[in-house]
């Protein structure tokens, strides 16, 4: 198990990547939110550029275009494949970017779906099903994989819904940290439901909501709510063989650099004490 770094590519590609290299990553996770940066042009500069850095990517990370919004109460209105004036359009956005994962040499693709409603019969929830169905089907084809970024849906309904998919390749990129401050689980609670459907993880740290308010915020790794050496203990139990993946989306944070290195030995420490490297 390494520890890698989410490297959102949307603007500055060039830039983020070499400040990853230069952090010391060499293993990161891409992610992207531009459209229309699906290009064989931009294909193949990426393909250069990851070589040249000595880069292994893991994950590609799809966005989709339209209105985003994680605030409460528009965050319920307007995230992922839920809202059905925006489904066909991100059904696409998500099929493009997979394919570009593909073309780039990339398995593992991961989004965030929405606030699927827990009732079965819940247009949202139905038309969800359904697209991923679609898109998991084509992923299959080609022998990548969709997981589900947690922090929208409750743990037990994205069983459900996975369950209804019926394709194997469907699994489950843990966010241990959303998972607290979106007030959905105790991460420790959902990794055990999950068991080996997690296809792959963010490292990222966070803290509850207060009573009455919808969201709580993310923290420095190791300052918040996540209980990390208990997570790798019952991934590794669970047989994960995959990465743990910082994702600081603190961007305004003037110690940000420092705050990602910090975590990077914080986790591989408590990696080498469970694994006894």
């Amino acid at each position: 198990m390494k520890v890698g770094l989410l490297v959102e590519i949307t603007e500055n590609c060039e830039q983020k990547l070499r400040h990853a290299k230069m952090l010391g990553f060499d293993t990161v996770q891409i992610a992207n939110w531009n459209m229309d940066f699906y290009t064989d042009e931009n294909l193949q500069f990426l393909k250069a550029l990851i070589s040249e850095l000595g880069l292994t990517v893991t994950d590609f990370w799809c966005g989709w275009s339209g209105p985003v919004d994680w605030k409460y109460p528009n965050n319920h209105k307007v995230l992922g494949l839920v809202p059905e004036k925006y489904r066909a359009q991100r059904l696409n956005d998500l099929k493009k970017g997979a394919l570009f994962a593909y073309n780039l040499g990339v398995k593992s693709v991961i989004s965030h779906t929405g606030f699927i409603p827990d009732n079965p019969e819940a247009e949202g929830h139905i038309g969800v099903v359904n697209a991923l169905k679609e898109l998991c089907g084509e992923l299959k084809e080609r022998g990548q994989t969709f997981s589900f970024e947690t922090g929208e849906e409750l743990p037990v309904t994205l069983g459900i819904v996975i369950k209804k998919i019926g394709l194997d390749n469907v699994g489950i990129n843990l966010d241990p940290a959303n998972l607290i401050s979106d007030g959905r689980a105790n991460p420790m609670d959902a990794l055990e439901l999950f068991g080996k459907k997690v296809f792959c993880v963010h490292a990222k740290d966070a803290l509850p909501p207060k009573f009455g308010e919808a969201g709580g915020k993310q923290v420095p790794i190791g300052e918040g709510k996540v209980d990390f050496e208990k997570l790798i203990r019952i991934l590794k139990a669970n047989g994960f063989d995959k990465n743990l993946i910082i994702e600081h989306e603190m961007y305004d944070r003037e110690n940000r650099d420092q705050d990602i290195k910090n975590a990077r030995i914080y986790l591989e420490t408590l990696i080498n004490k469970v694994y006894n490297y």
